[in-house]
């Protein structure tokens, strides 16, 4: 069970579910969609005050606000609640449409309406205390039923023994896509910074599904720690650390010669799949006619088919869409004739000195 806390995952889920359906939704509305996806009450009761109350500090931050709320129990300070914190900060990247569907439905919000309106300037406005019409849920050990991203990848380098800092830096997004009643869906993208990239950033884009949060960011992560977490570290982070997780081979390319740190085949749908190898080969010839820096590249392949009819595909070069690579997939017969399949692997190519 995966149980790193941490907000970054919880902030993206409530945002969503304020943001999805044509209608802002209701507190009700609103709170089934955290609840019924696994959320902890505790959790989702902050998401629901909290999330709104800091976007519209955002929003207007010409007004001078409280530091606390309360309830009946007295003064909850607000520097001291987690989630207003985080929320605080992830608001200053907020979308137009999330301070419409967030800001806007702040009972704060609607007292500085009033006051504009009856001829008050932002600046002049000093905000009493709100109160809240029922006492916060004591918050409770663990995630809240939303497990970060951010800490669980984290997580994986120290076990590795790999360090953070200047020269290496992890981050990580959580994407919410819709999806049929009573399951939710997470696409999870894991990014790296390292001097040794050809590109400032490598990111490596993984999604999972399942009634919970828990479990459809589990199934995520899964997928990212055997296709790809093992080649960051090898052939990035921590050569060594994680030697017998990968494939090594030597590739030649005018460039000069690379390795090519090979993570495992994830297959999706069948329980046979052939070798993506003959393919990966195919594409790596083509690659010969790319120009390549003497830098660390990522390449990613995933082909998708059903009953012998390419379906979807991406090739990525440097986590960028690679059209030579995609097109010598189109041409490419497909790993079955019957039924539905799809495959993905990831690797690096580290430059060799000879």
């Amino acid at each position: 069970m995966i149980a790193s806390w941490g907000l970054d995952g919880a902030l993206e889920v409530g945002i969503a579910a304020f943001c999805a359906g044509e209608e802002p939704p209701s507190d009700d509305v609103f709170w089934e969609r955290l609840t019924g996806a696994g959320v902890e009450p505790w959790l989702a009761e902050r998401l629901l005050v909290f999330l709104p109350m800091a976007y519209v500090r955002r929003l207007l931050p010409d007004v001078t606000y409280p530091e606390a709320v309360r309830d009946s129990r007295g003064q909850v300070l607000l520097a001291q609640e987690p989630v207003f914190v985080a929320a605080f900060d992830r608001a200053q990247y907020a979308s137009r449409a999330e301070f419409e569907r967030i800001a806007f439905r702040s009972s704060t919000f609607a007292v500085i309406n009033e006051a504009l309106n009856s001829g008050s300037q932002l600046a002049d406005l000093e905000l009493a205390e709100p109160v809240l019409f029922k006492d916060l849920e004591p918050a409770a050990e663990g995630d809240g039923g939303v497990p970060s991203p951010q800490a669980i990848f984290e997580a994986f380098l120290r076990e590795h023994g790999i360090p953070l800092g200047e020269d290496a830096r992890v981050d990580t997004n959580l994407v919410v896509h819709p999806a049929p009643e009573g399951v939710v869906m997470a696409q999870i993208d894991f990014a790296v910074s390292h001097p040794a990239l050809a590109e400032p950033w490598l990111v490596e884009s993984f999604a999972g599904h399942g009634p919970t949060w828990r479990e459809a960011i589990g199934r995520a992560v899964n997928m990212f720690s055997r296709g790809a977490l093992h080649p960051l570290i090898e052939g990035l982070l921590l050569p060594s650390a994680a030697a017998d997780q990968v494939q090594r081979e030597r590739y030649e390319h005018p460039a000069g010669a690379f390795e090519l740190v090979l993570g495992a085949q994830i297959t999706m749908f069948s329980e046979t799949v052939p070798s993506v190898e003959p393919l990966l080969d195919r594409v790596l010839e083509a690659l010969r006619a790319e120009e390549l820096s003497r830098k660390v590249h990522g390449l990613r392949l995933f082909v998708a088919h059903n009953d012998g009819v390419l379906l979807n595909s991406e090739v990525l070069l440097d986590s960028r869409p690679w059209s030579g690579g995609e097109a010598v997939v189109a041409a490419h017969p497909a790993l079955l004739a019957e039924g539905r399949v799809a495959t993905r692997v990831f690797g690096l190519l580290v430059p060799l000195d000879s």
